[in-house]
Formats: structure tokens, sequence, C-alpha cells
């Protein structure tokens, strides 16, 4: 005669949790183990809301929500989520309070022993972009770097330096950036003088390269210089408006600088409307 038919109890059973093979489905946390979530953002307003799903050693399953708010300028922000002792079945982080794009909000979800900065780092749970709409799983997430990806489009509005002064944009701290385009207005003054405006990149120290160098813009002129990958060089006239091109594929590390460098300019000339696209990368700080 066969036996009869094996009966598994279901999940959230007290007799299913105690014989362990929750194992098979979650990630066991000691009492001394807890979860550390490290975010890396460059957007405003941004709330982190982690929730997550545990199994404690009396087979209950529990439900833990948590937020963080996390750090505007790149730097590394860090939460430690007290955990029991028990089966972590899973996970997830998504944005509220604002809308970062892709590219701009970085977490990291590990398994950490302690409390504390001297909390002991054991295992990589998660790693990746998130955004409101596109959460971050754990503990079965593929583990991203945040170099992953197309990066954050930005368009930026420059600082519009003194008269007789030249442009200078730099790359933020624990960002990387891929230059896109460039466009800014030189106003000449009456002082006769043929100025010829550069736009250049460095690493902060050292000159990398430089684009345009033309045409000629004499006193009293307004002249539109714009900058992008790819261009067909057109000139100044009549519209004087002209573009150069840039090299390409452009990345910059952080303290990476855009700048004019201006032959002949003088103390009343005037550059504005500096506008610039980039990707931007997370590289942390």
């Amino acid at each position: 005669m066969p036996d009869a038919p094996k009966i598994v109890a279901p999940y959230g059973d007290a007799a299913y949790a105690k014989g362990n093979l929750f194992s098979a489905v979650g990630q066991y946390l000691r009492v001394d183990d807890n979860l550390r979530v490290t975010s890396y953002n460059a957007a405003a307003n941004v709330v982190l809301n982690i929730r997550h799903r545990f199994v404690d050693c009396d087979g209950e399953i529990q439900a833990s929500a948590e937020t963080q708010t996390p750090n505007t300028d790149r730097s590394a922000k860090s939460t430690i989520i007290v955990t029991p002792e028990g089966w972590l079945l899973g996970g997830e982080i998504f944005a509220s309070g604002a809308a970062p794009a892709i590219g701009q909000t970085f977490v990291i979800v590990e398994v950490v022993r302690g409390l504390g900065s001297s909390a002991l780092a054991l295992q990589v749970l998660a790693a990746g972009y998130l955004n409101a709409k596109q959460p971050l799983v754990f503990p079965n997430a593929m583990i991203g770097s945040s170099l992953d990806g197309g990066g954050a489009l930005r368009s930026i509005a420059g600082t519009t330096p003194a008269a007789g002064a030249e442009i200078s944009e730099t790359v933020p701290t624990g960002a990387r950036w891929q230059l896109l385009a460039f466009r800014y207005q030189l106003v000449t003054s009456a002082t006769v003088a043929n100025r010829q405006s550069t736009l250049l990149a460095d690493d902060g120290t050292t000159n990398l390269w430089y684009a345009g160098g033309d045409p000629v813009q004499p006193a009293s002129g307004t002249f539109l210089y714009s900058f992008g990958a790819g261009y067909t060089p057109f000139g100044a006239v009549p519209t004087n408006a002209t573009g150069r091109s840039l090299p390409t594929p452009n990345f910059l590390g952080a303290g990476s600088r855009l700048k004019t460098q201006t032959l002949s300019i003088q103390a009343g000339d005037q550059y504005s409307n500096v506008q610039y696209l980039v990707r931007e990368w997370l590289e942390g700080a």
C-alpha cells in the first residue's frame, strides 16, 4: 500500500519555521546580525523607504518599515536596521519625496555584525540605482556598480564670471561626468583687440584637451559659442554663432574643470549664458 502524501505546512506556520525550511528561501541572520543601508545621492528632497519581511525563530512573520534621508552631496549616508534572529524573506527600497533619475541615487544593502561605525560588513545583498518607480529589491538582486548604465542626464546652468574673467566649472566631488554639449556667450568691450575663445578641460591641474579657438571675435561683438560631440564646424558670419566639435568619448572625474581660455581678453569682456549637458554617475565620496 503506498504511503500517504506528505503534508507541508504553509509559510507562516511555526512548525515550518522551526523545521528550518525557511533557510531554503530566506537569508538567515544571527541575533547580532543586522542590515546596513548605505546611499549615495545627488538629488534634493529624496527619502528612501526601506521595507522588509522577516521570520523570527518562533515562526512569526514580521514586517519592518524604515526610512533614510540621503545626503545630497554624493557622500555616503548609512543606516543600520536592527533585526531579530531568523530568516530575511525579502525586501525593497524605493524613493519618495522627490523623483530622482536613474544615476542619481545609488544604494547598497549589506548584512553587518554589530552596530555603529564598528559594525563588521559580512555580505552584500543588493547594490544598484533606484528611483520612485524602480525599487531596489533584496536579498536576491544582482550586485551593480555605481558606474553601470547610461548615467543621469543633467542640463546645468553654469556660473557667470566677473567681467574680464574666464568661465570655470568643476566636476563635483563624488561624481563622474561625460560632457555632451557646452554653450556660452561672449560680449566683447569696445577695447580694440581680436579675441579668440577656446574651451578646455583639465584634471584640476593639467590641461587635457582644447576645442575651438576660432573664429576671431572683434571688439564690441556678441558671439554665441556651441560645442558638441560630432559637430561639423560652422562659422560666425552672419549670425555671430559658432559651433565646434568636442573630443569623444569625453569622461571627466571629480575635480576636473571645464574652462575658457581667451586670447587677448580685455577687462570689460563678459562671458554669460553658460549652459552644458552631461551624463553623471556617482563614484561616492
